[in-house]
């Protein structure tokens, strides 16, 4: 069912902003790298540190076929591998819960929106528990939480941001995505969403359609809505170079 959402301003065609979660508004990989060490050795596994480097940005999947590696399980489609991750992102989801590792700029820009009347997602392969668990520490200001328990793929898989699109009721055009990593610009840039990049290198150098900023706490409102995007022209990220592998971002998860 689709959510309707006001104009946030007379002068603005954007009318929604669609967050990637981790390494955009939050920095939670500490604790899934701790929580998979711990959890795969107790299970009888060997986490090396390649293996670990490896879990950062990856999808449930992937994290699973991790799992397996290490020796834990003998299947990444064995039962087990799915219970260890149920509990690897349990110890994430508590801790999440009990302090959301927040990044600087995350609170105030989110609530600067939600003041203007601009609605607000998260897209995120992250589980259901931990997405919620940060929008209720950022005010509970997000209308739309595509979540890993959705159904709708992972980056940089156009279907999490065009599911997000379609919750809202709008159309590309009257979206921004903001991103951190190359396989998420890929995912919103697929759908013809413009991105506003956070890094210090453009991910796409070619592409018209991606700003980048240096950090969170540079995003301002202006920035996200300014009328001028309506004249950039916009495309896929396959314009702009080739798309990277799922596993190489952060914020997938």
């Amino acid at each position: 069912m689709a959510v309707t959402v006001l104009p946030s301003h007379p002068g603005f065609t954007i009318r929604a902003v669609l967050w990637d979660m981790d390494g955009t508004l939050m920095d939670s990989q500490p604790f899934w790298d701790e929580a998979f060490v711990t959890r795969t050795r107790e299970a009888g596994g060997a986490p090396t540190r390649g293996i670990v480097e490896r879990l950062t940005g990856a999808s449930i999947e992937t994290a699973r076929r991790l799992i397996a590696e290490t020796g834990a399980v003998s299947d990444w489609t064995d039962p087990a591998a799915g219970d260890l991750f149920t509990a690897i992102a349990d110890d994430v989801g508590a801790r999440v819960a009990a302090s959301p590792p927040l990044l600087p700029g995350a609170e105030r820009i989110t609530s600067a929106l939600a003041q203007r009347g601009v609605a607000q997602a998260i897209v995120s392969a992250s589980p259901r528990r931990i997405v919620e668990s940060v929008a209720r520490a950022l005010g509970d200001v997000f209308a739309v939480t595509i979540t890993g328990d959705d159904g709708a793929g992972a980056k940089p898989d156009p279907l999490p941001y065009a599911t997000a699109v379609e919750r809202l009721g709008l159309t590309p055009a009257e979206c921004v995505v903001v991103e951190d990593s190359a396989t998420g610009v890929a995912s919103a840039r697929a759908n013809g969403i413009h991105v506003v990049q956070i890094g210090a290198t453009k991910v796409f150098p070619a592409d018209p359609g991606l700003v980048v900023v240096p950090d969170l706490t540079s995003v301002t409102p202006h920035a996200l809505l300014r009328e001028d995007r309506r004249d950039a022209p916009t495309g896929g990220a396959a314009t702009a170079g080739t798309a990277p592998s799922p596993d190489q971002h952060r914020g997938a998860r």
